[in-house]
């Protein structure tokens, strides 16, 4: 077992987290437990709660690594100017995300905190830039509406696709349904053009 001096308490949290996000890539989010990733990164349990006030904070810390691989993913897509492909492509990629990284893109919406229980500001601004990746080349291509109604049209659309995701992850993953998917994706972009 390592001892608490041979790493730094930002050390230990990554550690903690890359565990904690393998447990979750190989098993689901259902599988994630403290003690699983204190014997995985041979350090205690004791040692994970000095670095994390609890496993909600975990948990959202997990998540919050998940929503920033997935804009830098996204972000790949981004072509300039923005042309009507250039959304279809994000909303794809999208796919191609939670299909590839299953486990943490579930565990997104699969762990709640109490109700009541504030989400922090630090997360919320991470989900929300994948929102705005969306909004940008809906602006560029539609100077009639409001930035309002560009924002909502993002968001509607980028819920969307979570939808699609949501329901493909839920079936089985054949190539046929993800080709439905991809589909339904397509579909779904042109018809927030229209």
């Amino acid at each position: 077992m390592a001892r608490r001096s041979e790493h730094s308490q930002a050390e230990i949290k990554q550690m903690v987290l890359e565990a904690a996000e393998d447990i979750v890539r190989e098993n689901g989010y259902s599988a994630l437990k403290v003690r699983k990733i204190a014997a995985d990164i041979g350090y205690t349990v004791g040692s994970i709660y000095m670095v994390f006030a609890n496993m909600n904070d975990l948990n959202m810390h997990i998540k919050a690594r998940t929503w920033q691989k997935l804009y830098q993913y996204l972000q790949t897509q981004l072509t300039q100017p923005a042309t009507p492909a250039t959304m279809k492509n994000i909303a794809l990629a999208y796919l191609d995300f939670s299909v590839d990284n299953e486990g943490l893109w579930r565990m997104l919406f699969e762990h709640q905190l109490a109700l009541g229980e504030p989400v922090p500001d630090w997360y919320l601004q991470e989900s929300q830039r994948v929102f705005g990746l969306m909004h940008a080349p809906i602006r560029q291509l539609d100077h009639t509406h409001s930035d309002n109604e560009i924002q909502l049209a993002a968001q509607v659309l980028m819920k969307s696709v979570q939808g699609i995701a949501m329901q493909l992850l839920m079936q089985k993953q054949s190539l046929e349904y993800i080709k439905m998917a991809k589909s339904e994706i397509v579909v779904s972009t042109h018809a927030k053009l229209i």
